[in-house]
């Protein structure tokens, strides 16, 4: 066996107990009883530790070190030499961190998003804040373990996003910011409310939806062959090879579980793209969460909340909900892309989606700059909403409860959301270009091409490229915010009439 070989077989293994992870994982957060816990911490906790020490063993290491001589590079291919790239990453960025620690943030994290979802519940900021406290002294320990650029919060941006700081996300979002806010300031002085009145005191019985939803998921796409749909507090995706899962969640007072199932289905899609052939190879993972984001909001938005998917879905939407029966086609398009500050960022518009990125960033930045402390997190978080919105939550479910990643230890995560809208922006441009009568396709519910040219660009390239190389190589163009904002003008500017 060669050494390269050597390598495949320990990527395959890594995948297999991280496989174990994502499903213990997926149960936790769908139907894993209560009082299973304490229990199902442990178990995930040791498997963390399990692939902790084969990802940091002295066998990899001799492996690597190896694979990267001079000699031996040079005689491997462009292929091999990615692969190589990557785990060599991988094997760096764990290689100094102590078991006990991993254990311990496994540990940790499955009791934190229990309490999570209670204190969500209830909305009850105190019940999580413990957590929180310990999750960000977790991840500051990880941050010196695996070292960093210019301060601690770029060790973490680095796990979701590769190549990224926070100097770099600070670059990016300072001028988007800006655009934005200008861009929302706009919209706002026009007073006006497009689609007036239309899911206005409606309800849209749950499992009339859950049905929509499932035929909406198996029309773009996602194959349920190898996969699933089920119920969570915060909708995501799993994917573990050939066995793709997707969640979401419902209200019967709107419709916006059919986007949150076609993001939800944009990532299941992705995962579902990796070829068969690279399970548990190095480069069978996502590019980065940015890209991985690309997709679930292309689908969700530049697709699913476009004009030309409104002509597809509105028959469909009327059979099954018959209260919109007397609304026109145009009134529920508007309605689906009104522009208005809300609360809650899963169920925000466009134009002010990334603002609630933004948000998070700044919070996040403070905390692991010793600049704000846990337990101001809240006040903050209001005071954040008044600036950039101009109103301000009265409910901490509403605020800074609502979303699952902090439970999770998940910090440096929220930027990929706005570097997804960034990337997807620029992609779909470009897939406009390619593919022919794209527009026509999608009104006609023919989605096979879409998804064919996203294969064949992103999926099956796994993460041969990195992101910035990627986007070049797809786009001609490094990442700009200018692709975003072009789009939102020229979608929201007939709506708004600006």
């Amino acid at each position: 066996m060669s050494t390269y070989d050597d390598l495949l077989e320990i990527s395959n293994e890594l995948n297999n107990v991280q496989n174990a992870i994502y499903l213990l994982a997926w149960d936790e957060r769908t139907y894993m009883p209560e009082g299973a816990v304490e229990g199902r911490s442990e178990t995930i906790s040791d498997l963390s530790r399990i692939y902790h020490r084969l990802i940091t063993s002295d066998r990899l290491k001799k492996v690597l070190d190896e694979l990267n001589k001079e000699s031996v590079n040079a005689e491997l291919d462009d292929l091999q030499k990615a692969a190589v790239r990557e785990m060599t990453r991988d094997f760096e960025r764990r290689y100094n961190i102590p078991d006990e620690l991993i254990k311990e943030m496994a540990k940790v994290s499955s009791k934190a998003q229990a309490a999570w979802e209670k204190a969500r519940e209830r909305s009850d900021f105190e019940h999580f804040l413990p957590h929180l406290k310990k999750q960000v002294e977790l991840k500051k320990k990880v941050a010196e373990y695996i070292g960093y650029e210019s301060e601690p919060y770029d060790a973490l941006v680095d796990s979701y996003e590769p190549g990224f700081t926070a100097k770099k996300i600070k670059h990016i979002f300072d001028p988007m910011k800006r655009k934005l806010s200008t861009l929302v300031k706009e919209i706002l002085e026009k007073d006006i409310t497009p689609g007036k009145g239309v899911f206005d005191d409606k309800k849209f019985e749950i499992e009339k939806q859950k049905k929509l939803c499932r035929e909406l998921a198996e029309i773009i796409g996602y194959d349920f062959h190898h996969g699933r749909l089920d119920e969570a507090v915060h909708p995501f995706t799993m994917g573990m090879d050939d066995d793709v899962r997707i969640t979401n969640r419902y209200t019967d007072e709107n419709i916006s579980s059919l986007f949150s199932l076609l993001h939800e289905s944009g990532h299941g899609i992705y995962e579902q793209g990796i070829p068969e052939e690279w399970y548990g190879h190095p480069l069978g993972q996502r590019i980065s969460m940015g890209y991985h984001e690309s997709q679930s909001r292309m689908w969700e938005n530049f697709v699913g909340r476009s004009r030309e998917f409104m002509s597809f879905l509105y028959p469909k939407l009327t059979d099954t909900f018959p209260v919109l029966s007397d609304h026109e086609e145009e009134n529920i398009y508007q309605a689906i892309n009104r522009v208005e500050p809300s609360y809650i960022r899963v169920e925000a518009d466009e134009v002010t989606y990334n603002l609630h990125i933004a948000l998070r960033f700044d919070i996040e930045l403070g905390m692991f700059r010793d600049e704000l402390e846990p337990h101001e997190t809240q006040e903050v978080w209001k005071d954040k909403m008044d600036k950039y919105f101009g109103i301000v939550p009265d409910d901490p479910a509403k605020g800074v409860l609502q979303d699952v990643h902090w439970s999770s230890g998940d910090f440096g995560y929220f930027p990929s959301y706005a570097l997804g809208n960034l990337y997807a922006a620029q992609i779909y441009k470009t897939a406009s270009d390619e593919i022919d009568n794209i527009q026509e396709r999608i009104a006609n519910g023919e989605f096979t091409e879409v998804k064919k040219w996203l294969n064949e660009n992103i999926h099956q390239h796994g993460r041969r490229y990195r992101a910035e190389e990627m986007t070049k190589r797809l786009t001609g163009e490094s990442l700009s915010e200018d692709f975003y904002i072009d789009y939102l003008k020229g979608k929201y500017g007939p709506i708004y009439g600006i």
